[in-house]
């Protein structure tokens, strides 16, 4: 058996933390994971509905959704390290959870940080296929992970 199939992705997995700040007359409830945050309400009722309502979303649906992103590079990135890429055929297999104040369309995922343990704050990004070079991402050095393959 693959490394990568005895890893329990759900180890890598993050509570929600509550942050709460006063704006003016109001108490705003922030959802943070590692300082990044997730989602913005004004009491703590409303947070308790939303945070009882979020789930990671599969990656092949995030990316079909949002057609300012097409055609579309995955990468997972690690501050300035470029990683590698997801391709398509296996987006599905991957969760994700958008991060508000990250740049577009990055997303934290359990599976990118299982996969890359030696990078504890991998990400995956995604942008069209000619912003690639715009991001100024370098290889990493000795970025190994498990390589992957298709089940059928």
């Amino acid at each position: 058996m693959d490394a990568i199939e005895r890893t329990n992705w759900l180890a890598h997995r993050w509570p929600i933390e509550l942050e709460t700040f006063s704006y003016g007359g109001w108490l705003i409830h922030v959802g943070r994971v590692e300082g990044h945050r997730l989602g913005q309400v004004n009491s703590a009722a409303e947070f308790e509905t939303w945070k009882a309502a979020q789930r990671p979303l599969c990656l092949a649906r995030f990316i079909a959704g949002r057609r300012e992103l097409h055609p579309p590079a995955v990468l997972v990135v690690a501050g300035k390290y470029r990683l590698g890429r997801i391709p398509p055929e296996l987006w599905c297999g991957y969760d994700a959870t958008l991060l508000m104040d990250a740049p577009a369309a990055t997303l934290l995922s359990a599976k990118v940080r299982a996969m890359f343990p030696a990078w504890p704050d991998a990400l995956i990004r995604v942008v069209p296929q000619d912003q690639v070079p715009a991001l100024g991402l370098h290889p990493a050095p000795a970025a190994a992970g498990p390589r992957l393959r298709l089940v059928g």
